[in-house]
């Protein structure tokens, strides 16, 4: 286990009617004018934004409005939120929603008190991120209506530049929110889709963390990835078959949670890989696609493609996790066994795991490989992505082959 420090400081609400409790966490944390940021969707039309808007006004707080988030939330949008929280004096955000909704309260959180372009914190020059630092930033709490992204206790953000197709992240703690309410009955009605691309994300999250070095002395980390890998597959077909089953709902939302907050990265090289993450940033970027229905497809393509650069790793996940029992003759098979099943239960989940299956996108062209190749934002200071097989741009175009 290599050294580490770990900051958690989100606090987790989660119950029954836990976001009734929504005024009194702001207040607690003081807040005294509140932006409602959601996406003007269904928490909008079934009247929850509005009964929480009820609840913060009966804390006596005052309330601004913003809806308009869509998947891979837009700058712009950050942008139009930035200037109403300095006109309203905001000092406090709230985000209803999921991962788009979240990641872009975290952007306006950021913006407000920065006096230059909040994109700065996104992109880099010459592998430097622009700006690292700013005035302390404007407390965000959310209610969460998606288990998917883990926005809710992470300390990444991430946004799209519309103009340019471009999607970049921020990592940094001082945009984590400082509560999380999550009542699981409220993510009974998500469409199975979204339900799907939630447990794929969630499944992700401690992947990258899983599968980001030599896998050896990290036996408390990887008994607790492999324990979100089982609650995600258990749970994720039950919900399947039984979309209102509270518990595999719950497990599924604390997961989520568990999963991106650092915590089954500890002690891990880079607190992961993040290769399949940054190229299906480019995909989702390019395409618009949602993110874990890229990752669907991306996520089998990396395995195929770098499982035998870490056999023990590969082999370990195989057996503990997908059940293949362990071929001494032909490891290798164990592995690509192993990989089928994932397969499997993506598609169980109704996603499909390759590129040309997906209505956004198709058949991609060559140079539009090249072209997102090329944008995949480095990880490592000779140009590649990725600490398990760092990949380069003819590395990444051959996963983006193997996922068509």
């Amino acid at each position: 286990m290599n050294d580490f420090t770990f900051l958690s400081p989100t606090r987790l609400i989660v119950g029954r009617n836990a976001e009734e409790q929504t005024g009194e966490w702001i207040r607690r944390y003081g807040g005294t004018k509140v932006l409602v940021h959601h996406d003007s969707m269904y928490c909008k039309t079934s009247g929850l934004v509005d009964k929480i808007i009820e609840n913060i006004r009966g804390a006596g707080l005052e309330v601004v409005e913003l809806g308009g988030v869509v998947p891979n939330p837009r700058l712009s949008l950050v942008y139009e939120g930035i200037e109403l929280c300095r006109k309203e004096g905001v000092d406090f955000l709230l985000a209803i929603g999921g991962g788009s909704v979240i990641d872009s309260a975290k952007a306006i959180a950021m913006g407000i008190r920065y006096a230059g372009d909040v994109w700065d914190f996104f992109v880099e020059d010459n592998g430097v991120v622009r700006a690292v630092e700013t005035e302390p930033c404007v407390p965000v709490g959310v209610v969460l209506t998606i288990a998917a992204t883990g926005s809710e206790g992470s300390n990444s953000c991430v946004i799209t530049k519309e103009d340019e197709n471009l999607k970049r992240f921020c990592d940094n703690d001082f945009h984590r929110p400082v509560f999380a309410i999550e009542n699981p009955v409220l993510t009974m009605s998500l469409p199975k889709f979204q339900t799907a691309c939630g447990v794929i994300d969630i499944f992700s999250h401690s992947m990258e963390r899983y599968f980001s070095d030599e896998g050896v002395g990290h036996d408390l980390t990887d008994y607790l990835c492999e324990a979100i890998f089982h609650t995600c597959m258990d749970c994720g077909r039950r919900l399947m078959a039984y979309p209102d089953d509270y518990d595999a709902r719950a497990n599924i939302m604390v997961a989520s949670t568990i999963s991106h907050n650092g915590l089954t990265g500890m002690g891990r090289r880079n607190n992961g890989d993040w290769g399949s993450h940054f190229i299906e940033h480019e995909l989702s970027g390019e395409y618009d696609v949602t993110h874990g229905a890229g990752l669907a497809a991306i996520i089998p393509a990396w395995m195929k493609y770098v499982y035998k650069d870490n056999m023990p790793m590969f082999l370990k996940w195989a057996t503990r996790v997908m059940g293949v029992s362990y071929d001494y003759e032909h490891p290798e098979l164990t592995v690509l066994e192993a990989i089928r099943r994932l397969e499997d239960f993506f598609r169980s989940l109704g996603i499909p795991t390759t590129l040309h299956e997906m209505p956004d996108v198709g058949i991609v062209p060559e140079e539009v490989m090249y072209k997102m190749a090329r944008r995949v934002r480095v990880t490592n200071p000779d140009g590649t992505v990725g600490t398990l097989k760092p990949l380069n741009t003819e590395d990444i175009v051959c996963i983006f082959r193997l996922a068509q």
